[in-house]
C-alpha cells in the first residue's frame, strides 16, 4: 500500500514539474504568440510616429500664422493639406486597431516588449 502510494505521489510531482516546465523551457511566448506580424507592427509604429509629425506640423503653422510669417490663403491651404493627412492617418490608425481587436494581432503587447 505505501508502495502505491508513492507511485501517486511521484506520478503528481512529475505532472506539477511538467506543467511548471514546459512553458518554462518552450521557445514561443506568449507575447510572440500574440504579436503582431512585422509588417503591421512597423506600420503601425509609422504611422504612429507620423501622426505626431503632422500634428507638430499643424502647431507650428498656427504659430507661424499667429507671429505674421506665413499668408491666410498659404495658412488656409497648408492646414487644409496637414489636416487631410492627419484624418488618413488616423483613420489607417483606427483600421490597424479595429483588427487587433478582433483578435488577429495585438501590436499593444508586442510594442511593450
Amino acid at each position: 500500500m505505501t508502495s502505491l502510494t508513492h507511485f501517486f505521489e511521484l506520478a503528481l510531482g512529475l505532472a506539477i514539474l511538467v506543467v511548471i516546465g514546459i512553458p518554462l523551457f518552450t521557445k514561443v511566448s506568449f507575447k510572440k504568440a500574440f504579436a503582431l506580424p512585422e509588417k503591421d507592427k512597423e506600420e503601425y509604429s509609422h504611422l504612429l510616429m507620423r501622426r505626431e509629425e503632422v500634428l507638430i506640423s499643424i502647431k507650428e503653422l498656427e504659430f507661424d500664422k499667429s507671429t505674421d510669417k506665413i499668408s491666410g490663403d498659404d495658412y488656409a491651404a497648408l492646414r487644409k493639406k496637414l489636416e487631410d493627412e492627419a484624418i488618413a492617418i488616423m483613420q489607417k490608425i483606427d483600421l490597424l486597431e479595429k483588427k487587433q481587436k478582433k483578435g488577429k494581432t495585438s501590436f499593444k503587447q508586442a510594442d511593450a516588449a
